[in-house]
């Protein structure tokens, strides 16, 4: 074997890529072309296939492998000889080994150098082709492969809140990367050395989403990470009733005047309401609930709506409830099919109309429309529309919807806010108030906006996070639901307006006149009404809070929220449920806190089977 460390000094091209050798033959041998095929790398044996340079396996050669670096046998050397069919097989522990290869007669046919270790997953490339001296065996090892490229986004685990999934790289070597949705081929895309965290977009699907990341260097070595994710809004609250999404079964619990639970059975309000299995529906993806209505997304892209219905807010081409009074114990509308829409990936409601995101970009509205806010370019006093209306005016790359009291917002994926309806309270972000009859039914740009990647409203108010973490407020300022100072009762802001002492925020989430902020270290900060303990202080007093502070005490890394009119749910990143609040008829979801008017500080929450 001196002679052929000689010769691999000499001759051999050894090329290092990501810590990978490439084997190259000697010029000063046969260069008619020999090929180390099929690498398989076991827990203690190498194996593979010994051919010609014409692809012809090589019978009775022997190979010897010399220890270059740790090996696990107590011998020096290891030798092995070709089948019939080339095929080969040598005990290869971790470390670098000197192979030569000879054939029946004991002529050196090629020295080669493979460096090993745990988890190998060789692959070989032949490239003959471009000299008649060199060819290429990669020993490829997906571990050193995988730790140069990291995703940094999204994060495994996480529950995407736009209709927007940004996959974000982080690399410090040139590959080729492929990025599957579901074993679905999405886009292929090419990130070079020394690029700054290339990112590229794809569409969520409803539900579950497992996202597969191959990369591939130069050398042709590949790896893959995988992450799932889920997009759907899993937990929400309206006025006083709640519901939760696990595995395509929607639960439900609290109020039930409306019913807006969902059974469809002929009772009202419950004497004892307790976490309860929709048997009405199936196949949940994405829920928003609001006042006293209930939607729902199915993973095939159809509505559906149950609750009240005086304003034609159900989307089934009538109005009125099915009872003649709440107190009745007469039947409540059960979740009915949405006709008309096909196609939605996102949807809620505001106090007596719904907005729904289609994956065409196109935005419907049904309910309400007296102010505007089914943004069809029509509305006034008493006018509703029973049916699914297109919004119209807005750009075709929606991201997100969402629906205040009387007011309906958009955001686009370029980072523009667009808001129609109610401007009594500067809802619209243009500078100026409006009046309670105004109708504003035409989608308007916020000017003062750009680069928003997530938006919420609570009753009359709106934030908006940009993208550098930082949040912007606007509308009513009554309990310092804006979070930008004051006292009493300020009065509304109808400017954009910086939410000071916020920092790396990663999302907003609002619901009647009370603010939240998630951080990225899974926190919250909370500001605004505080007299029914939602925002989790473990008090009531103070009754509002006019700037962020902390709140939701006792639980962190929270991932997710689900906001409703005084109570309020988290669900934190092991996939625990909590809620907190107001507790009005079962609302908060614990049986054995039945009597307690308002849960101060949030409380474990048990889904049935």
């Amino acid at each position: 074997m001196n002679r052929n460390r000689k010769i691999l000094k000499t001759f051999l091209l050894i090329v290092t890529v990501f810590g990978f050798l490439s084997l190259c033959k000697p010029k000063s041998e046969d260069t008619s072309g020999l090929a180390l095929l099929g690498f398989v790398q076991n827990s203690s044996n190498l194996s593979g296939t010994l051919t010609d340079g014409a692809g012809n396996p090589i019978p009775n050669a022997s190979l010897e492998l010399e220890v270059a670096a740790s090996f696990k046998s107590a011998s020096s050397k290891a030798l092995a000889t070709t089948t019939e069919t080339g095929t080969w097989q040598l005990p290869l522990g971790n470390g670098t080994f000197d192979i030569s290869v000879k054939d029946n007669t004991g002529k050196l046919l090629g020295t080669f150098k493979i460096a090993s270790s745990e988890n190998l997953e060789p692959s070989i490339e032949d490239i003959s082709h471009l000299t008649d001296t060199i060819f290429l065996v990669s020993l490829a090892n997906q571990r050193d492969v995988g730790s140069k490229f990291e995703i940094l986004s999204p994060k495994d685990g996480s529950i995407i809140k736009t209709y927007d999934l940004a996959v974000n790289v982080k690399t410090t070597d040139s590959l080729t990367c492929q990025v599957l949705q579901n074993k679905m081929e999405k886009q292929n895309f090419q990130v070079n050395k020394g690029e700054s965290n290339p990112s590229i977009s794809i569409k969520p699907l409803l539900g579950a989403n497992k996202i597969q990341i191959h990369c591939k260097n130069e050398s042709g070595v590949s790896a893959k990470k995988t992450i799932l994710t889920y997009f759907g809004n899993r937990i929400t609250a309206g006025g006083s009733h709640s519901g939760y999404v696990v595995n395509g079964s929607l639960y439900t619990w609290g109020r039930n005047n409306y019913g807006q639970l969902g059974s469809g059975t002929s009772t009202g309000d419950l004497t004892n309401p307790t976490i309860t299995k929709l048997s009405t529906i199936s196949n949940v993806s994405s829920i928003g609930f609001n006042q006293n209505n209930s939607l729902a997304i199915t993973d095939d892209g159809s509505v559906w709506t149950w609750g009240a219905n005086s304003s034609g807010q159900l989307g089934m081409g009538n109005t009125g409830d099915l009872q003649a009074s709440t107190s009745d114990a007469g039947p409540r509308n059960p979740p009915r099919k949405v006709p008309g829409i096909s196609g939605a990936v996102m949807g809620t409601y505001g106090y007596d109309h719904a907005v729904v995101l289609k994956s065409d970009g196109t935005v419907v509205t049904f309910g309400s429309n007296s102010v505007g806010q089914l943004g069809n370019g029509t509305g006034g006093a008493g006018t509703y529309s029973a049916n699914p209306v297109t919004v119209t005016g807005l750009p075709t790359d929606i991201i997100q919807v969402i629906a205040g009291s009387e007011h309906t917002a958009a955001l686009t994926k370029s980072g523009d806010v667009y808001v129609w309806g109610r401007d009594q309270y500067g809802n619209l972000g243009d500078g100026t108030l409006g009046t309670a009859s105004e109708v504003n039914s035409t989608p308007k740009k916020v000017l003062s906006l750009s680069g928003i990647i997530h938006i919420a409203n609570g009753r009359d108010h709106i934030l908006a996070l940009k993208s550098d973490g930082t949040v912007y407020s606007w509308g009513l300022a009554a309990s310092g639901q804006l979070g930008t100072g004051g006292s009493g009762s300020p009065s509304p802001v109808a400017t954009p307006t910086l939410v000071t002492g916020l920092y790396n925020v990663v999302s907003v989430w609002a619901n009647g006149t009370q603010s939240f902020a998630i951080l990225s270290d899974g926190t919250v900060k909370g500001w605004g009404a505080n007299a029914s303990g939602n925002l989790g202080t473990g008090l009531t007093t103070p009754a509002k809070l006019y700037t962020p502070g902390d709140i939701v005490v006792g639980v962190k890394d929270i991932q997710y929220f689900g906001c409703g009119a005084l109570h309020n749910f988290a669900i934190l990143k092991s996939g625990s449920l909590y809620g907190w609040g107001w507790n009005f008829k079962g609302s908060v979801g614990r049986s054995d806190l039945q009597e307690t008017w308002a849960a101060t500080t949030p409380i474990f929450l048990t889904i049935p089977k």
